[in-house]
């Protein structure tokens, strides 16, 4: 008896563990083509984005405006670029931060952007 409740206990622990484990998993929200690139007109930085694909099993959406702010990081490869390397004509993919407006397109701001291609 004592054995049986020592194997319960154990996998109740790796059961709570494995729960509690913080895995981050990043859904995409949209994959694309840029648009258009909407900048500030003081600054001349980029303020949000238009991308437009086809919704595929691993994206959410077809078409979304895209906020670009600070906190937002864009990747080509592995490697970490600046705002300034987005292009209209760019092929890329969107992870979103936080919740997005459900209107059409949906509006929301970019997590993480990974330029895919030319």
């Amino acid at each position: 008896m004592k054995k049986l409740l020592l194997l319960l206990l154990i996998f109740s622990i790796m059961m709570f563990n494995t729960a509690c484990a913080k895995e981050s998993i990043e859904t995409i929200g949209i994959r694309g083509e840029i648009k258009e690139i909407y900048t500030d007109e003081e600054s001349a930085l980029i303020q949000s984005i238009i991308v437009e694909g086809p919704v595929e099993d691993d994206t959410m959406y077809d078409s979304a405006s895209i906020t670009v702010d600070n906190n937002t990081t864009i990747y080509k490869g592995d490697e970490k670029v600046t705002v300034e390397d987005l292009e209209e004509g760019l092929t890329v993919e969107v992870i979103f931060d936080g919740a997005v407006a459900e209107s059409y397109p949906v509006q929301g701001t970019a997590k993480k952007i990974k330029i895919l291609g030319d």
